[in-house]
């Protein structure tokens, strides 16, 4: 007697669908929770190394470490405390030229008080950190306007008008936070605060900025970094200094924006902590 083949029913074969999605779901339920324990436990890793990095100086800091292109690596110390900006206001004003520049307000050839153009008062200013530079388009741009247009990137804690209606100063400092910071090169980054061109721009001055001392030399020279540093004697007598740096450090492994802010220090300590933080996060 010839034995005849099995028959599938619909039962059973919608049974074995349905057990093979519970599976597979199952799997990935599992592997994207595992996924996370292992980033919130590198995130960790990555706290303490800030920690106690910040613990081992004399001065007040605060730092933001954010993962770039898809990277969730994040991690901060008083990251909304308000510190003096010293030069790294430059990056809002640049961000606020370059954005009036899209709008039409002005172009890139047009002058300024000081004789130079948009232009070259823009690659003055990031370039050198010029001051000049830095306060022409400050004015050609508005600081009023700059902190409006500030705010709106996400920038909510920066203060970049500390002048009265005559053009006279009217407090001490322009200030901003770490997480203002963090936010406004991280959407230059991702391509979401200018156009293509005026974002390559931007990010190929920071490239090439002469002042290499703070987070750039904590990674290998074959590595970018862009970066806008800021500086700032606050007391002679004690020797406090402002010293504040802003980067997208391109490492092999990991793309990631770290913002420095510090009083009372070196540049040597925002160069360690760049270094620690890059080992950990090429590792």
């Amino acid at each position: 007697m010839t034995r005849q083949p099995r028959k599938w029913s619909y039962k059973k074969l919608i049974g074995i669908v349905v057990l093979i999605l519970f599976l597979s779901f199952g799997y990935g339920y599992v592997r994207k929770a595992r996924a996370a324990a292992a980033l919130e436990a590198s995130n960790r890793g990555l706290q303490q190394i800030i920690d106690t990095w910040a613990t081992q100086q004399s001065f007040n800091s605060s730092v933001v470490v954010t993962g770039l292109n898809g990277d969730q690596h994040i991690a901060g110390r008083n990251t909304a405390s308000q510190i003096v900006t010293a030069s790294t206001y430059k990056l809002f004003v640049a961000y606020a030229t370059l954005h009036e520049v899209e709008q039409g307000k002005y172009t890139m050839n047009t002058r300024l008080g000081t004789g130079q153009t948009v232009n070259s008062a823009l690659q003055k200013m990031i370039l050198y950190s010029d001051n000049d530079s830095g306060k022409a388009l400050g004015l050609l741009v508005g600081w009023q306007r700059a902190d409006q247009l500030a705010a709106e990137a996400g920038a909510t804690n920066t203060f970049l008008n500390n002048y009265d209606k005559y053009g006279n100063l009217s407090r001490a400092d322009k200030h901003t936070t770490a997480t203002d910071l963090a936010t406004l090169i991280d959407k230059l980054e991702d391509g979401t605060l200018l156009n293509a061109s005026d974002t390559q721009l931007l990010l190929g001055l920071m490239k090439t900025q002469i002042h290499r001392e703070r987070i750039p030399a904590g990674v290998p020279d074959s590595v970018a970094v862009a970066d806008k540093p800021g500086w700032l004697l606050v007391s002679e007598g004690d020797g406090e200094n402002i010293e504040n740096d802003a980067a997208v450090v391109y490492g092999p492994k990991a793309t990631y924006s770290l913002v420095i802010m510090t009083d009372g220090n070196s540049t040597q300590a925002l160069a360690d902590l760049s270094q620690l933080v890059y080992n950990y996060l090429e590792q």
